[in-house]
């Protein structure tokens, strides 16, 4: 037995306690006076739940070979907030002579948006080419980019032609690059060479200069389908410097132009997105660190334990690229291990304490039991329960966690499946990844 469990067995046995430290707040969310309160979780079976009806038993599971996460991605990572304009004008700088934030269903009655209820409003579309002053653009700090990563701008619009045929109708936008993190635009997406260029006085072509308000750096968008939602799509490439570690983008869109004097647009669903590098990520911690080389392959030496847990599919995880919004941030390590000492990944924690769990057969418990004590609190899985019939009888090492829990108020009873964990020393393990 290691240390940790001999320490765990000898508390038990010397104080027959567990204290808990709580944070209490009221039913308003106010903390409470004290914050932190330790309670005693500790309930003993049988002098504080009885068994009753004949129906405990104990099962062992098998130990295992390997734990693993399975998260699923999105192709793309959504880098900008609010597309669909839930939130009306959050997050986005909108030119309020240009276009405004409204329920389409109430300007023309068949119109609804692609999700949710708002969407952007163009009322009056101008005959002359409108590249100066922006319709609308995103917040450039709270939109940061990957160099490396094509960049996908998107958005579904509705042109409305009033079925007068096929009106000329047009637009343009621009994307500009803040390489530096300093707030200000410093390179803009030259459209024909497929990269971000910054101005200058003479390094154009033959000595030319560059100037932001040139045609390089704005597209032009056509549209030919009219009276219906539809989506348009563009792809950037970013690829940067080194220098450039912290990029962030902004994206203008100007208004859209029209032949027809009654023209009107809609927009929903403006989004800035970045590839991601796989859709799907499969976590195993697996025991053991010794191996051996067999036709070529590196092979586990403990293949008499094959045990597989698998925990359900998840969209978030630590370990995902911090641009996608299922990303947990920061670092994490355990109680007993200080940050110090040993930072992993929340993902690298968990994994590693159910191998701890399962590095033995695990002792499981299920019964049926009566309350047979003072305390006029329920039973609750934030308790402990520890099976003491004392040593000469069943002594077990550790308290059980609960796993499973159905209440009889009437009855008093509790139908409890509960486990030993197995907080000893880590068992030795490593990290391996499949990318799909």
């Amino acid at each position: 037995m290691g240390t940790i469990r001999s320490e765990q067995t000898r508390l038990l046995q010397d104080n027959g306690t567990e204290n808990i430290e709580f944070f209490v707040y009221d039913k308003d969310g106010n903390a409470k006076a004290s914050l932190k309160q330790s309670k005693d979780v500790l309930k003993q079976i049988p002098s504080n739940l009885s068994p009753i009806n004949q129906d405990l038993q104990v099962e062992y599971l098998r130990p295992l070979r390997d734990a693993v996460k399975t998260t699923k991605t999105n192709q793309m990572l959504l880098i900008n907030k609010n597309p669909n304009f839930r939130y009306k004008t959050f997050n986005w700088d909108i030119t309020a002579s240009k276009a405004t934030v409204q329920i389409p269903s109430q300007i023309l009655f068949d119109v609804n948006p692609i999700s949710g209820l708002y969407c952007l409003y163009q009322e009056q579309m101008p005959q002359v080419p409108e590249k100066t002053t922006y319709m609308i653009k995103n917040i450039l700090s709270d939109t940061p980019i990957v160099s490396g990563r094509d960049i996908e701008i998107a958005w579904n619009y509705y042109m409305f032609a009033g079925g007068l045929g096929s009106p000329i109708m047009n637009q343009y936008i621009s994307v500009g690059l803040d390489s530096t993190s300093d707030g200000t635009i410093n390179k803009m997406y030259d459209f024909g060479d497929n990269k971000f260029i910054a101005e200058c006085s003479d390094c154009g072509e033959g000595g030319d200069p560059i100037a932001f308000t040139d045609d390089r750096f704005f597209k032009k968008i056509d549209y030919t389908q009219f009276d219906s939602w539809n989506k348009y799509k563009t792809t950037l490439q970013a690829n940067l410097t080194g220098a450039e570690t912290n990029p962030h983008i902004e994206i203008k869109l100007f208004q859209t132009t029209s032949s027809f004097l009654f023209g009107r647009a809609f927009y929903d669903g403006f989004e800035i997105s970045q590839k991601s590098g796989a859709t799907k990520r499969i976590h195993i911690k697996r025991r053991g660190n010794s191996f051996k080389l067999i036709d070529g392959a590196i092979t586990e030496v403990q293949d008499n334990v094959t045990g597989e847990y698998d925990q359900k599919e998840t969209i978030l995880s630590n370990e995902l690229d911090l641009l996608d919004v299922a990303s947990i941030p920061f670092e994490f390590t355990r109680k007993n291990l200080p940050l110090s000492i040993n930072t992993n990944t929340l993902d690298k924690n968990v994994l590693q304490e159910i191998i701890n769990d399962y590095r033995n057969p695990v002792k499981r418990y299920e019964g049926t039991f009566y309350k047979d004590d003072n305390d006029t609190i329920p039973i609750y899985f934030y308790n402990k329960l520890w099976v003491n019939y004392t040593t000469s009888v069943l002594q077990e090492p550790v308290s059980a966690i609960i796993d499973e829990l159905e209440y009889d108020v009437k009855q008093n009873s509790y139908r409890i499946v509960m486990h030993l964990p197995n907080q000893d020393d880590d068992k030795v393990s490593f990290d391996l990844y499949k990318f799909e």
